[in-house]
């Protein structure tokens, strides 16, 4: 039997240690989840997000499909930013049945920890087609600086 071995980098801290070993035992055991979520308390059925680093700050995408702006609340404490919120079944009525539900319901919270560079007095918040778009900008120390080099 020809066996390959894959070379995986080290974990870098014991969370990566922890997703690493659930991820190969999801594969070993052929289970069917949710998407994968990574922060600090997260729950299985929370929405997926997006973290990208731009020269000014930091851009935070999360699917909340359906869910009104009422029904999120965010904070950033530190370096860490919290999403909260309670989504609601789409169902109306008492005595209608789900033949099929795919989609998640119930309230959630994701925490993630960004770099300590971000400025936490300048986040700006807007929902869009059930994408919560985030815009948190960087101190202004921590911001690339172009320096031009003179020739003599």
């Amino acid at each position: 039997m020809n066996m390959i071995k894959r070379e995986r980098p080290a974990p870098k801290d014991l969370w990566d240690a922890f997703d690493s070993l659930r991820g190969e035992m999801d594969q070993a055991l052929s289970l069917v989840r949710l998407p994968d979520v990574s922060g600090l308390f997260d729950r299985s059925a929370a929405p997926a997000m997006d973290v990208l680093e731009t020269d000014e700050g930091f851009l935070v995408y999360a699917d909340v499909p359906g869910l009104p702006k009422e029904d999120l609340e965010l904070s950033v404490t530190g370096s860490l930013l919290t999403i909260k919120g309670d989504k609601k079944t789409g169902v109306e009525g008492g005595k209608n049945k789900s033949f099929r539900q795919e989609t998640w319901t119930g309230s959630f919270s994701r925490t993630i920890d960004l770099p300590g560079q971000i400025d936490p007095e300048k986040v700006e918040a807007e929902l869009k087609d059930g994408v919560l778009i985030l815009r948190i900008a960087k101190r202004e120390e921590a911001k690339t600086k172009q320096i031009t080099v003179s020739v003599k």
